[in-house]
C-alpha cells in the first residue's frame, strides 16, 4: 500500500475550483504550464496546484503526457467536453453530483498506480464510528511509518475541513467545501472529537448507490450477484464510501428495483 499526503497544498477543494481548472483544460489541455495561468484562473501558485491536484483526484481530469491534461468521462459527463453548456450540472448545483464526485475521490485509492491520502484511510480502513485526528494520525503512521508526524497530521487537517469544515473564530475568514453539504462527517461538543454520520442519506439518491454497488462487482470480478455484508463493509463498498448501515442499503436496494 502507497500513501501519498501532499497535493492539495493544504487547501480544501472549494466553490468554484473544479469548474476553474475544467473551464481551463477545455479551452487549452496545456492550460496548468501556462505562464499566465494564476492569472487566468485568479489565484496564488499553492492555488494552481491544488486546483489540479482536486481535479485530478476527483477523476474529471487525467494527464495524457507530454504536459497535456485531458477530461475524463466523469468530466466530460458533469461539464461537457468543450462547452458547460454540454454538461449535466458544471456549476455542481445538485447535491448527488457531489455525492458522485465524493465517490470518485474514493476510487483513487483502488487503482493499482495510484496512492491512499488520509481520507482512502478514513473511509476504508478505520472500523470506528469516531475519531479524533490524533487516533487517526496514529493509526495512520503505524502503516506509512516512514512518512513524518508532521505531513500526515497536515493532510488529516485537510481530510477534516473537507467533510466536517472549520471551526473558525470570530473574525475569520473561513473557506468551506463543498462536500460538507454530503454530511458525511460531524463535529462533536469535544474538541478533537468527530463521527461519521452512519445511516440514512436524504440528498444521496437510489440511482447513484445502484451505480456505486454494479461498479463495485464490476472490480472484484462478481458478475451477477453479491453478499450484502460485502456491500457493506469491505473497502471500497458502496456501504463504506456513502457510510450506510444494513437498513438503509437493504431500503435501497428495494427502492432500486421500482426504478426504470
Amino acid at each position: 500500500m502507497k500513501y501519498k499526503f501532499s497535493g492539495h497544498q493544504t487547501f480544501v477543494f472549494r466553490y468554484g475550483w473544479l469548474e476553474k481548472g475544467v473551464r481551463l483544460i477545455q479551452k487549452n489541455p496545456h492550460g496548468f504550464l501556462e505562464d499566465d495561468v494564476l492569472i487566468q484562473l485568479g489565484v496564488g501558485k499553492n492555488m494552481v496546484e491544488s486546483i489540479k491536484y482536486w481535479c485530478t483526484q476527483t477523476g474529471l481530469l487525467t494527464d495524457i503526457g507530454n504536459g497535456l491534461m485531458g477530461l475524463t468521462t466523469l468530466g466530460k459527463f458533469i461539464f461537457g467536453e468543450k462547452d458547460f453548456v454540454e454538461g449535466n450540472d458544471p456549476y455542481l448545483e445538485d447535491d448527488a453530483t457531489l455525492w458522485l464526485l465524493h465517490w470518485s475521490l474514493m476510487q483513487r485509492a483502488l487503482l493499482p498506480e495510484d496512492t491512499w491520502s488520509s481520507w482512502h484511510f478514513a473511509f476504508y480502513k478505520w472500523n470506528k464510528p469516531e475519531f479524533t485526528k490524533r487516533d487517526l494520525q496514529h493509526s495512520i503512521q503505524s502503516n506509512a511509518c516512514s512518512v513524518s508526524a508532521s505531513t500526515i497530521e497536515r493532510d488529516i487537517d485537510c481530510f477534516v475541513r473537507n467533510y466536517a469544515g472549520t471551526r473558525a473564530k470570530a473574525g475569520e475568514e473561513n473557506f468551506d467545501s463543498p462536500f460538507l453539504s454530503l454530511e458525511l462527517i460531524q463535529g462533536t461538543s469535544q474538541q478533537d472529537l468527530y463521527r461519521f454520520n452512519i445511516g440514512g442519506k436524504q440528498n444521496l439518491p437510489s440511482e447513484l448507490v445502484g451505480f456505486a454497488i454494479l461498479k463495485f462487482i464490476e472490480k472484484i470480478g462478481r458478475q451477477t450477484s453479491i453478499n450484502v455484508q460485502n456491500c457493506l463493509y469491505d473497502a471500497g463498498s458502496p456501504g463504506q464510501i456513502f457510510k450506510l448501515n444494513e437498513g438503509v442499503l437493504m431500503d435501497y436496494m428495494v427502492e432500486l428495483t421500482t426504478v426504470r
